[in-house]
């Protein structure tokens, strides 16, 4: 099986290893692409962006080693962008100035607490409950129409190649129980956003970082009809940010896919993204 995986991080941001060591590892994997999308910097401090002094040595280095893998392996050059309102988006002169093969754009920041922190929503548990307490005054329901708010406002302004974990708003809903994913309301959140992800044509990412450990998948397997629906071109990404976890879960989730209706992802091919049968790569379930 020739897998590609086109969302990862290195050392350069809080990833572990460097470029080469996943280079090396998706060889050794046979795959068909490795993306390289460390997480672009953001103009306050974060212990998980890369930081801005780093990023012509990142693009450099990954340039470097297109060239000298280019006979084994499809290297691309990335970053995963944060969409933050005049602040950082996909589409800034900085992220189109760093001539990429492709973006990937999540939302990880919702809106400010009271001293200015911007919260992340994918933060350590206690971090995610001080921001829902101060900007939400706890109330979940408001705290998820705001990420979706904000998910289809880059979708619609700066529209990336790919979207990150598009429903990382629930991350922390399996340990805190804080909403019912299968109310109306959430139900329909989803689906506008994936609405609008097909008509602009973004690819969705099955994003499988947490699966091994707490069997999450963005977007869960229960939105995979959706998919399906609507021709979402979708693809499958690990966000590995360890060389080992470079097809975390991709058996399984090609299962899932193929269970309901989806028999191809999108991959990138001679500079541009292509439908792939799964029987193609050799994928057969």
């Amino acid at each position: 099986m020739r897998w590609t995986n086109y969302h990862g991080h290195c050392a350069y941001c809080d990833g572990r290893g460097s470029i080469e060591d996943y280079v090396i590892k998706a060889v050794a994997l046979n795959m068909a692409a490795i993306g390289i999308s460390s997480h672009a910097p953001v103009p306050f401090t974060t212990d998980w962006t890369m930081p801005g002094d780093k990023l012509q040595a990142y693009l450099q280095e990954v340039d470097d080693l297109k060239e000298k893998y280019k006979d084994q392996i499809l290297i691309l050059k990335s970053l995963e962008v944060d969409f933050i309102p005049g602040i950082r988006t996909p589409v800034d002169t900085l992220i189109i100035d760093s001539q990429l093969d492709y973006t990937v754009g999540s939302v990880h920041f919702v809106d400010q607490m009271a001293d200015g922190t911007r919260w992340a929503i994918d933060g350590p548990a206690d971090e995610f409950q001080k921001g829902l307490q101060e900007i939400f005054n706890g109330d979940m329901k408001q705290a998820v129409l705001r990420y979706f708010e904000l998910t289809r406002e880059m979708i619609r302004t700066a529209q990336p190649d790919i979207i990150g974990h598009m429903d990382k708003i629930k991350m922390h809903n399996k340990t805190f129980g804080l909403f019912d994913e299968n109310e109306a309301w959430y139900r329909d959140e989803v689906r506008q956003t994936m609405e609008l992800l097909a008509r602009q044509g973004v690819i969705v990412e099955i994003n499988t970082k947490a699966f091994y450990r707490t069997g999450l998948l963005f977007p869960g397997p229960e939105h995979f009809s959706l998919l399906k629906e609507l021709s979402i071109p979708v693809t499958v990404n690990s966000d590995a940010h360890d060389p080992d976890k470079l097809t975390n879960g991709f058996e399984e989730v090609a299962q899932m896919l193929k269970t309901a209706g989806i028999h191809q992802l999108h991959e990138f091919v001679d500079g541009k993204w292509e439908a792939v049968a799964f029987e193609r790569e050799g994928i057969l379930m």
